[in-house]
């Protein structure tokens, strides 16, 4: 099995930043106006118990608080654990020219080919995604996979209309029409300078902040421990009382 090591070099002198995110409800425009809700509370240890993009942890992180991040979903989770566990790995351009290769010792498999046509992506997207995935599980290190399945995430996000994948609406990339909405130069911009451009933002986030932070993929009812401050951002409720679920009905 190919795989590449994790080992690099970090710059501790750089100033840490938050990458982009394109989630619904993400608290990055926020993080200040929360700081100052809670700065002068007495804590050093914290849990961002829904923790989303990672925004707010990530705030916490930067301010020197020990942080545990947790989201029941894996891959919200697999954020956390590339930008807020993680301490010193980075993609290096090595790293993400490997992943962007096509490599004759690995079985590539057609499962986003075969099940997804022309619904999110064109053929030829759908078999870069199928290669590009298929690479990061080979590789060897689970920050380097966390990092990598970051900037994935967010390729895929930005190439969608509306930024969403409610609906079978791949047609709207391609219409020869007077538009209004969305972004069409970063719909049709390659795959793979998306993923170069969000690895470089993930790259900038990361840091050693000098205390032991952790990511967790548990029930929030679950997670072990006490803490000084919890901070709880909950899925979205309606106003009529409904809870938002993003899921397709069985």
């Amino acid at each position: 099995m190919e795989s590449i090591q994790s080992q690099m070099p970090f710059n501790l002198k750089a100033e840490p930043r938050f990458p982009s995110t394109r989630f619904q409800g993400s608290k990055a425009k926020l993080v200040d106006w929360i700081w100052d809700s809670v700065k002068d509370l007495d804590f050093d240890t914290a849990l961002d118990a829904f923790g989303g993009t990672g925004a707010v942890a990530h705030l916490f992180k930067r301010k020197g608080k020990a942080v545990t991040y947790n989201d029941s979903l894996r891959f919200n989770y697999l954020i956390g654990l590339g930008l807020i566990e993680n301490d010193d790995h980075l993609l290096t351009d090595e790293k993400v020219d490997w992943l962007l290769d096509r490599h004759p010792r690995i079985n590539y498999p057609n499962i986003i080919q075969a099940v997804f046509q022309d619904i999110y992506y064109t053929h030829d997207e759908n078999a870069w995604l199928d290669q590009t995935v298929t690479n990061i599980r080979h590789l060897a290190d689970p920050y380097d996979q966390a990092l990598a399945y970051f900037a994935l995430f967010q390729s895929c996000i930005i190439k969608r209309p509306f930024n969403l994948f409610h609906r079978k609406n791949l047609y709207i990339r391609f219409n020869d029409v007077k538009r209004s909405f969305g972004n069409k130069a970063s719909w049709d911009r390659p795959f793979e300078q998306w993923f170069r451009h969000f690895a470089t933002e993930a790259n900038q986030a990361v840091f050693d902040n000098g205390r032991v932070n952790k990511a967790l993929n548990l029930d929030p009812l679950d997670i072990p421990g006490t803490f000084d401050l919890v901070y709880i951002d909950t899925p979205y409720v309606s106003s009529k009382g409904v809870g938002v679920d993003l899921t397709l009905p069985p």
